[in-house]
């Protein structure tokens, strides 16, 4: 199945399942979604927790924590067109794309960064990882329109062997020498520098070159996620996975991040999944909406219609939970379920007050019952064939 055929996709995700084997029970994470992102979009993943939500996009990174595991399905990206299965490549591989062409903003800036570096050295750490080269050509082309000397004679020899040949033998010889390796590294920290002071600039990081030798703890928390995002676009990736990056931050804050994230995106051309729980946010960042319950994709439109004409029960219901003035508060009955004994069929049967018999025996497909707006639910369903097996 495949949503927006004739749409130029970034990411096509098909009949991911994840599991994750514990102790406990094999828990049936992920069951059999599909998904597809648009290049340049801003998706918008929602859910309640638990839901699934932060598993797939570690899953669309093939970077599933143990003891979780994809078990079965792929996700391909296209690099200019061209398909890369991101499910089957070799780990080496795939490492080179993530930071630098796909990329994520953790959840929690404290866990993101380590407090004993300082948060400059921890940009700088990526766009040395992703971007050595052009990082390399620049120190060159300074150094030869600097003063000429013995040193930076012999500074622009090893950078432009390390340019040529990172194995090369001199070039290995002077890493393993501290004093060496510093003079080797000087012009080239230099401009690392220069770039993590423009993407602070770039993140409204006010006295960005001191906050370059500041600790983590000696920031606030929304600076510390000014600086988490500083890190995820260090690399100009072209695919951003924003992981509830405003959890515990106050509104203004808040507020700001997402003004900033907005700005960004229009700026850089990212395409932008944001995954959250607020359906207040979904609304102010979203152009297209995808509806997670207990390790399915329920609903998938875009955001005007998912806020206008939502169809699914869950989504209806997520809306209706929403404060609002002069309206009593209308919750969801019960809890998201135990996904090591998940119930058959529908997940969702248990709390939905128009489940029917078959909601209990079988899992309905995603269909598309209107153009562009997709929903797995027997109520929208035409078709006695349109179920998969729980």
């Amino acid at each position: 199945m495949s949503m927006g055929e004739q749409k130029d996709r970034i990411m096509e995700v098909e009949d991911l399942t994840v599991r994750f084997f514990t102790y406990e029970g094999i828990v049936k994470a992920i069951d059999a979604i599909d998904l597809d992102v648009i290049r340049g979009e801003t998706l918008g993943v929602v859910g309640e927790t638990g839901s699934g939500k932060s598993v797939t996009t570690y899953a669309m990174m093939n970077l599933v924590p143990p003891p979780g595991k994809i078990v079965k399905g792929k996700v391909v990206y296209y690099r200019d067109g061209r398909p890369l299965v991101l499910t089957e490549m070799e780990e080496e591989d795939i490492r080179k794309l993530r930071g630098s062409e796909i990329s994520r903003i953790f959840q929690e800036p404290k866990a993101a960064l380590n407090p004993v570096f300082t948060v400059g050295s921890q940009v700088a750490e990526a766009i040395l990882i992703h971007r050595l080269n052009e990082m390399l050509d620049l120190a060159i082309k300074n150094l030869e329109s600097s003063e000429k000397s013995t040193l930076n004679s012999w500074r622009l020899s090893v950078l432009k062997r390390a340019r040529k040949d990172p194995s090369d033998i001199l070039v290995r010889f002077v890493k393993r020498i501290p004093i060496l390796r510093r003079l080797y590294w000087t012009p080239l920290r230099k401009e690392v520098r220069k770039e993590v002071v423009r993407l602070f600039q770039l993140m409204g990081i006010p006295d960005p070159d001191r906050v370059y030798d500041m600790y983590p703890h000696e920031l606030s928390g929304g600076m510390q996620q000014r600086v988490v995002i500083a890190t995820a676009l260090s690399c100009n990736p072209h695919l951003l996975i924003a992981d509830e990056p405003t959890t515990n931050l106050d509104v203004t804050v808040e507020a700001q991040i997402l003004e900033l994230m907005k700005e960004l995106k229009e700026k850089l051309g990212t395409t932008l999944i944001y995954i959250t729980h607020d359906m207040g946010v979904i609304a102010e960042m979203s152009q297209r909406v995808a509806v997670m319950y207990a390790g399915n994709i329920v609903e998938v439109a875009d955001v005007y219609t998912t806020f206008k004409k939502p169809l699914h029960p869950y989504t209806k219901g997520l809306l209706e939970a929403i404060p609002m003035p002069g309206k009593p508060l209308k919750d969801i009955p019960g809890t998201v379920p135990n996904l090591i004994n998940p119930p058959s069929g529908c997940r969702f049967h248990p709390r939905c007050a128009q489940a029917m018999d078959i909601c209990k025996k079988s899992k309905p497909k995603l269909v598309e019952v209107e153009p562009e707006h997709w929903v797995a639910c027997f109520l929208y369903h035409n078709e006695v064939d349109e179920v998969v097996e729980s």
